[in-house]
């Protein structure tokens, strides 16, 4: 990870560099925290506001592009090596906008290994759905006292249930750290899971409150809020979705799934995105 550019002085390149892109091994992370892929299935969804290229005449275009990969990829990609990897477009002709779109799948695919990979370029004109969270599902409310603030599965409280119960839980306060920099992520967090435990609100509130200092990359703190949610529910149907705030203009957005396909609404955002 020495070669990792995020944390470091870097120069900006306005000229196409495919080298600028930096892997990060999912293995390593899972590993460390005991994290078992084979018990979800999901993708992560890169929102990059940021995109632009000359035509062929010279002039300057502008895209927003959308990134949505497999989550059983050998590698994510660290985020600032995208940004600067895309910023090196900045000052690149290409003959067409197909030609921006196959050049990006092909460079992120060597890096990725395996997966699938969707790469989309949007339109400044098109709506972006901002949805709407039903204040019923919203646990943000709840008057607790909170005292853990580096991450405890144990604070997670469920109860047997002698029907099944299916829920929909909501909390904007999810604030994680960069485990390189410290700086700061946030997220909204959306939970729905189908079984005969009933998850208690405040005890997942305090959960999510514990995560507060914690550092590690968005991926792998959705994937440790499905494993977790996961062994104390026991449930038929569980999906984790964490919607990560914009930072050097792109958003992170990992979902898993079990006992379901993952589905594909890659354009669920909400408000502080």
């Amino acid at each position: 990870m020495n070669d990792n550019p995020l944390g470091k002085t870097t120069e900006y390149k306005s000229s196409y560099d495919a080298s600028l892109l930096f892997p990060i091994p999912r293995a390593v992370a899972r590993d460390q925290i005991g994290i078992d892929a084979s018990r979800f299935s999901g993708h992560d969804i890169w929102n990059c506001h940021e995109l632009g290229w000359l035509n062929a005449k010279g002039k300057p275009l502008v895209r927003r592009l959308r990134l949505v990969y497999s989550a059983d990829s050998r590698c994510i990609v660290e985020s600032k090596s995208l940004k600067l990897y895309l910023g090196s477009f900045l000052m690149s002709r290409f003959a067409d906008e197909a030609t921006v779109q196959v050049t990006i799948e092909r460079d992120l695919a060597a890096i990725l290994g395996a997966g699938r990979l969707a790469v989309t370029l949007l339109d400044w004109p098109e709506l972006i759905r901002l949805s709407p969270i039903d204040h019923r599902c919203l646990i943000d409310d709840l008057d607790i006292a909170c005292d853990h603030y580096d991450l405890d599965a144990l604070l997670l409280v469920a109860e047997s249930s002698a029907e099944i119960t299916e829920q929909r839980l909501v909390s904007n306060l999810l604030k994680t750290n960069c485990p390189i920099t410290n700086q700061p992520d946030w997220a909204t967090v959306c939970i729905n899971y189908r079984g005969r435990k009933v998850l208690d609100r405040a005890s997942l509130l305090k959960y999510l409150v514990s995560y507060r200092e914690h550092g590690d990359y968005h991926e792998v703190c959705c994937e440790n809020i499905f494993s977790d949610l996961l062994a104390v529910l026991e449930p038929e149907m569980l999906a984790v979705k964490c919607f990560f705030t914009r930072r050097g203009g792109i958003d992170i957005n990992p979902c898993r799934f079990y006992g379901m396909a993952p589905d594909s609404d890659y354009d669920e955002r909400y408000w502080r995105q």
